[in-house]
């Protein structure tokens, strides 16, 4: 069988096709996409690069700013005291009942719990984790490291809890009141030096007392462990203790003037 030159040339011409598309397909184009690929990275590198500068340059900056803004929250947390009891429910509850005034019926206290912690959204913050291999050699070659990273490690431990160890301890008081005594009480709430918060406050209206009945949960808050601080025990020296009439019955005005039995009869 004879080939003609002319078909030789066609098959050369094709054999020649099939080389420039394979070239292309296998060699230039992954060529092109790593070129690509290190031209975003070596992007990346100058702006992390510029930023760690910034940083470096505000190093003394960032840590006077750290060092103040722990002090503040020093200072805030000694206005915590070191521990939350149940007298310290109680005796709110007995203050509440003499200021709005209002009729509680019970007190309902939680045990000591700490605080959670609400983690930010993350979604809402930049991102500030790289994992270049590269920046972390220049990291350790300038001496530059990223301040956050390390105020990390001062601001939360493994388990994600607050250092200075917030506990709370949650009072329920039910109640019934006038709608004035209820701002009465919510006022008188807002003015007590020891640190609390309302949780929760809820009134329904009492068709048959014409008064409102409901409960406010008030969240007391401590910070055990503080240095150079003790428990203060309330004061119940202003609290009446015990009752001359333990069925609650109402007091005839006659009897109010009636000579106490023995003495009459020492009398006699």
């Amino acid at each position: 069988m004879k080939v003609s030159k002319r078909d030789i040339l066609l098959l050369l011409g094709f054999l020649g096709i099939l080389a420039a598309v394979c070239s292309y397909l296998f060699v230039f184009q992954p060529t092109m996409e790593k070129t690509e690929a290190l031209a975003e990275e070596n992007k990346q590198l100058e702006e992390r690069i510029v930023d760690l500068q910034k940083k470096s340059d505000n190093r003394d900056t960032y840590e006077s700013e750290t060092a103040r803004m722990r002090r503040e929250m020093e200072e805030i947390y000694q206005l915590f005291p070191v521990d939350v009891r149940e007298e310290n429910a109680i005796l709110l509850a007995i203050n509440q009942e003499l200021l709005s005034p209002m009729k509680v019926e019970s007190v309902t206290i939680d045990a000591l719990l700490e605080v959670p912690i609400v983690e930010a959204q993350q979604q809402d913050m930049p991102d500030a984790t790289y994992e270049i291999e590269q920046v972390e050699e220049i990291e350790d070659a300038t001496g530059t490291q990223d301040p956050t990273t390390v105020e990390a490690d001062v601001t939360h431990d493994a388990s994600g809890a607050n250092p200075f160890n917030l506990m709370y301890r949650r009072a329920t008081i039910n109640y019934e009141v006038s709608y004035e005594g209820l701002k009465r009480s919510v006022k008188n709430i807002c003015m007590q030096t020891d640190r609390m918060v309302i949780n929760n406050l809820t009134v329904v209206y009492d068709d048959q007392t014409g008064l409102l009945k409901g409960s406010t949960a008030v969240d007391l808050f401590c910070v055990p462990g503080q240095e150079g601080k003790e428990y203060e025990e309330p004061d119940f020296g202003g609290v009446l203790l015990g009752t001359n009439n333990i069925f609650g019955t109402r007091v005839v005005r006659s009897e109010e003037s009636l000579p106490d039995l023995e003495e009459g009869a020492e009398a006699q």
